[in-house]
């Protein structure tokens, strides 16, 4: 009978000393019964209110591979706290034949036999009830705290410090809220209050962007307002839902205020209005949502649009990074027209494909790759070193140099079907049918109208990458899905280059 050990430590006064000594029971239990410990799973610091917790996964995963016969345990609350996820995992265990055994002589009997399973359920009924014993008493301990507006933990909001547990102003950060709230209140953009902030960074140290705003605008303790347990969040580490809670603690004037009353509400009407502007304006479609990425930090594109005095609405593709933070100066894209030109470029390749050729040259790039795969990443490793110097030349020099993004290009279409060619070899369905892949290039380009471009484009189009100076290249690539499994092989660059 080959064995899984497994053992748990979860609360302060526990330490990695308690895993050896459960392990050290385990070995003995397994000596004195001359059973072969196979594998041994430990999870540390976490808690056995529920089951996701990576090494009892992995114990479980390796049950139901077949790689061991038996799992024994300390005692039952190592293995868990909750009586639904315990009588979980028995049965699992009873269904592939796994003993479940606790090194300490506590009965783990039959489940199907009602004297063992209620003796079991009494069992891990007790931890349970422990266990919210135990809860109860900290949020208690924590409530009492909380009436009296004491700070409880983790970051403190912008505009605060916390001396001795109690709230402080800090002058500098709270000057950076104040403008966020004035600018705010008075009609102004989000970009406009970026202007105004001048580089002002948030508590970890990186630039105050439009992602934090939402958050800053809606925090209560800016007029002084203390809260605890406002929502539902969390129980039992797991997300709980968000609810508000009927048991919130909310103090007014428990702690220094930033912002006056004023300030507050219209910045409050100002955001309740943007909110019914939003559900009542159609949602605006960008057909390459995702794909846009920024060759020059790297951040991913976003649409947006702007609407002039005359009531004309431009829709256009953003650097993420210059939209939150104005970190980045890179273009923006006209959406039209980059929508336009990907649409006519995917109908022109595909209209033209040799589908049997290519479809056969995809697949013996899959199925003929290395079994070790070692050439196949030793070349990735190389052609991706490749490609981060060009670029770092390409924008040192913020010049154009047609040669040198042509090979980038070469080096791009390389690379990605290494990375591909890697991935298909180690995923479950190493190999490509070539036959079925030919078949779907066909079905694809006989029907190319407007209606059946988003499908195309999320189908055929890997990623495109955006140049500084607004040009961009996109790769376009086959997606195997229904032939031999998930993995994209690119076919293509295609360049748009603006001068």
């Amino acid at each position: 009978m080959r064995a899984a050990a497994y053992a748990r430590y979860s609360t302060d006064r526990q330490t990695e000393n308690s895993i050896e000594y459960q392990l050290a029971e385990i070995r003995r239990y397994c000596a004195e019964h001359e059973i072969p410990l196979a594998a041994t799973y430990t999870d540390e610091g976490r808690s056995g209110t529920n089951a996701d917790r990576p090494g009892f996964q992995a114990m479980v995963a390796a049950a139901k591979a077949g790689a061991v016969d038996a799992v024994i345990v300390y005692d039952i609350s190592r293995g868990s706290r909750d009586v639904a996820d315990w009588f979980a995992f028995r049965k699992d265990m009873l269904r592939l034949g796994v003993r479940v055994i606790s090194a300490t002589g506590q009965r783990i009997g039959d489940l199907t036999n009602s004297q063992d399973f209620l003796l079991e359920l009494l069992t891990v009924g007790m931890g349970q009830v422990e266990v919210l014993n135990t809860r109860q008493k900290s949020l208690d301990g924590v409530a009492v705290k909380a009436k009296q507006g004491a700070f409880l933990g983790g970051l403190p909001p912008l505009g605060y410090d916390v001396v001795g547990g109690a709230y402080v102003i800090n002058p500098t950060e709270a000057a950076a809220v104040r403008t966020i709230f004035r600018l705010y209140a008075e009609g102004k953009s989000y970009a406009q209050i970026i202007d105004a902030l001048d580089g002002a960074v948030g508590k970890r140290g990186r630039p105050l962007g439009k992602n934090s705003f939402n958050s800053i605008l809606t925090n209560e303790r800016y007029v002084g307002t203390y809260t605890w347990n406002k929502y539902r969040t969390k129980l039992f580490r797991q997300w709980a839902g968000g609810a508000l809670n009927p048991d919130v603690i909310r103090l007014e004037d428990a702690i220094p205020a930033i912002i006056d009353r004023q300030t507050w509400r219209k910045v409050r009407e100002r955001m309740s209005d943007n909110k019914r502007n939003a559900k009542n304006k159609a949602r605006r479609s960008y057909l390459l949502s995702g794909l846009i990425e920024c060759e020059k930090c790297g951040a991913a594109y976003v649409g947006h649009s702007s609407t002039n005095s005359r009531g004309y609405t431009t829709r256009y593709y953003c650097c993420g990074n210059k939209y939150r933070t104005r970190s980045c100066d890179a273009k923006n894209i006209n959406a039209d027209e980059i929508e336009t030109f990907v649409a006519d470029q995917l109908r022109a390749y595909l209209s033209t494909l040799d589908y049997t050729e290519t479809a056969r040259i995809i697949a013996d790039q899959i199925n003929g790759a290395s079994p070790d795969l070692s050439a196949e990443k030793a070349e990735l490793v190389s052609v991706s070193s490749q490609i981060r110097n060009g670029m770092n030349a390409l924008l040192r020099f913020n010049s154009d140099f047609p040669e040198l993004e042509d090979e980038i290009g070469r080096l791009r279409v390389r690379k990605s079907e290494l990375e591909k060619i890697i991935a298909a070899r180690e995923s479950e369905h190493p190999t490509v049918d070539a036959d079925a892949l030919a078949e779907m290039l066909r079905e694809s380009a006989a029907d190319l109208d407007a209606e059946r471009m988003p499908e195309l484009i999320r189908k055929f189009v890997q990623k495109i990458y955006a140049s500084p100076n607004g040009s961009y290249s996109v790769e376009v690539g086959v997606h195997l899905d229904g032939c031999g499994g998930p993995v994209y092989i690119l076919c293509t660059t295609i360049r748009n280059i603006v001068h």
